[in-house]
């Protein structure tokens, strides 16, 4: 159907508050490719382009984020797939937005249109967050992902078994994209049986997310000789006991094979857990690749004897890091190197030595980043001022814990699928590898969604409860008959 002039008019009059914030939103992230051309870099992202140009299921980069560079590879541009990703961005904004108007989701009348607008400010607005779209990397399109799974599932009062399929596929993508995305499914489970939705809802789900991981296992499988997403769970889980683990509390169960893994260098003098990956030498002792199959069962196997011989060291190790989220500045970490990736630059960056040729195969130009003033400058200024603290994201997780706890039944359990996809994003790293900026910026949505219900849900309570009950006037004949007596 044609859309007329004054349809259009009451459109944008109706979400004009959003459409103002998407229009600054899609400036900044013009301005940004004006100063950044055409993209930014990153430590992963040659290794990336490398699984796109020579497909195969790689052991550290699963297949999803490369089969979407191996798409937009006949535009022979990195400026196309950060463009893209930027797009992926604004589309997060619109999903958030929308999903926030909707009327079941808040006992029958959906947010304030300008409510709504303003609660899509940390996504769209975020400088980390234009910077991370810019950069070469899997976080955009993973975090597109999983808000569209999510917000598959809480459109309608009840998901029906095709919203089941595409909520699976969605996530069973993110998981190919970055697997921190595959336990998001358990949380889907539970949020569906919490609230007793039909059981073909999560079969078709289950369904969705279980077949095409069993095929790219079984793809992997045939190219690695294991049943599995990736070959890397085992080094990483080893690098994060490695800030810890005291291999005298449990050298009597370590075989032959796994001392090499110990040091003698004292926990508190230790690198962060990454170094235990990419540069220290534990891993580098054993022959071959350093996520060749037997290490990554060797350090899997080390490290769950570390876990339960010093479980209380691993429990402080995991909260610390996870405390690091809720800071309100955001201190250097987790070294220089990587922190630095996430700013934008004062100069020119060139291709890493070495990758010039992976590089030239995907890009025409052939060239790292070029850095363009006034453009750059500004965004490097705004960038430093314009982002969510760490301090402030707490208090969010906080209010949409609180709109669950206090207001359960009325409110109906749906803030408990953002909240707990929010808290999964946030533990699992910290739990698993270690605490990095970048994996916050994806919980930012389902914080906030889940605070928004909140937020909505206890001010009527707060309201109901503020407004004395209205007294019921007697009948003029019962007055008068009190009055003769």
């Amino acid at each position: 159907m044609r859309l007329s002039a004054v349809s259009v008019r009451s459109f944008c009059a109706r979400h004009r508050v959003f459409l103002a914030v998407l229009a600054v939103a899609f400036a900044l992230r013009v301005i940004t490719t004006l100063g950044f051309r055409w993209a930014l870099w990153f430590s992963d992202s040659y290794d990336y382009l490398d699984v796109a140009i020579h497909p195969r299921p790689d052991p550290v980069r699963t297949f999803g984020y490369p089969f979407l560079l191996m798409v937009l590879k006949p535009f022979h541009s990195v400026g196309v797939v950060v463009a893209l990703q930027h797009l992926m961005g604004l589309a997060v904004g619109v999903i958030i937005y929308g999903l926030l108007r909707r009327p079941h989701l808040f006992r029958g009348r959906g947010l304030p249109a300008w409510i709504a607008a303003l609660a899509t400010v940390p996504v769209l607005l975020d400088g980390n967050q234009i910077q991370l779209e810019h950069l070469v990397l899997s976080d955009a399109a993973f975090e597109l992902m999983i808000v569209g799974a999510v917000a598959i599932i809480l459109w309608r009062p009840v998901p029906t078994w095709k919203a089941g399929i595409y909520a699976g596929l969605l996530l069973a993508a993110a998981s190919l994209t970055r697997t921190v995305a595959l336990p998001l499914f358990l949380v889907l489970v539970v949020y569906l049986v919490v609230r007793r939705v039909n059981w073909w809802v999560l079969a078709a789900a289950a369904a969705a997310v279980v077949v095409p991981l069993a095929g790219y296992a079984g793809w992997y499988s045939a190219e690695n000789g294991k049943f599995a997403l990736s070959g890397s769970d085992g080094v990483f889980l080893y690098s994060r006991t490695m800030t810890f683990a005291d291999c005298d509390k449990f050298l009597d169960e370590l075989p032959p094979d796994e001392t090499p893994l110990c040091t003698r260098t004292p926990p508190s003098k230790r690198p962060v857990s990454h170094f235990y990956v990419w540069e220290e030498e534990q891993i580098f002792r054993y022959p071959g690749g350093t996520f060749a199959s037997y290490k990554s069962d060797l350090a899997r196997d080390f490290a769950k004897k570390a876990i339960m011989a010093q479980p209380g060291d691993y429990a402080r190790t995991v909260l610390r890091d996870f405390g690091r989220t809720f800071t309100w500045g955001r201190p250097v970490y987790p070294d220089p190197k990587t922190y630095g990736q996430y700013l934008f630059p004062k100069g020119d960056v060139g291709i890493r030595p070495g990758r010039e040729g992976i590089v030239a195969r995907y890009d025409s130009q052939k060239r790292g980043t070029r850095v363009v003033e006034p453009y750059a400058g500004f965004m490097r200024g705004y960038q430093k001022i314009v982002r969510l603290p760490g301090t402030l994201l707490g208090v969010i997780l906080l209010v949409g814990l609180a709109g669950i706890v206090r207001r359960w039944r009325e409110f109906g359990g749906y803030a408990l699928l953002p909240w707990s996809v929010a808290m999964a994003l946030l533990v699992i790293p910290p739990a698993t590898v270690l605490f990095d900026y970048r994996y916050v910026l994806p919980a930012v949505p389902f914080a906030i969604v889940a605070a928004a219900m909140a937020v909505k849900d206890l001010l009527a309570w707060y309201r109901t409860r503020r407004t004395p009950p209205a007294v019921a006037e007697e009948p003029a004949e019962e007055k008068e008959l009190a009055a003769a007596s």
